[in-house]
């Protein structure tokens, strides 16, 4: 196996096109993990050729806990956002009862 120099930047661009929920997971484990989704890729994509993991690979770009917590928050705001959709689900339908004059049971 060859290795590049540290300091050789070779990039390559992924298309997640309908793989949002593989796209979310991947940036979702980066942060469990405290890594960067670049150092995840790497690390995955030398697992499945079989090469040898970097001991240090993932720990070498931590993550700052701003970009952890906004992974949390991407991942729980829509979860978020339907939950309180549907408990106020009923209050809504109250109110439009409410506003024709119907008796709320």
């Amino acid at each position: 196996m060859s290795e590049t120099k540290s300091t050789e930047r070779i990039q390559l661009n992924l298309r997640f096109d309908g793989h949002k929920e593989l796209y979310e997971a991947v940036k979702t484990e980066a942060a469990r993990q405290k890594t960067s989704i670049n150092s995840f890729v790497v690390d995955a994509l030398k697992a499945a050729l079989g090469w040898e993991l970097e001991e240090s690979s993932s720990q070498s770009t931590r993550l700052p806990l701003e970009a952890i917590l906004a992974a949390a928050r991407d991942e729980l705001v829509p979860e978020l956002d339907t939950l309180v959709q549907q408990a106020i689900a009923p209050l809504k339908v109250e109110i439009e009862e409410l506003k024709r004059g119907k008796p709320v049971a």
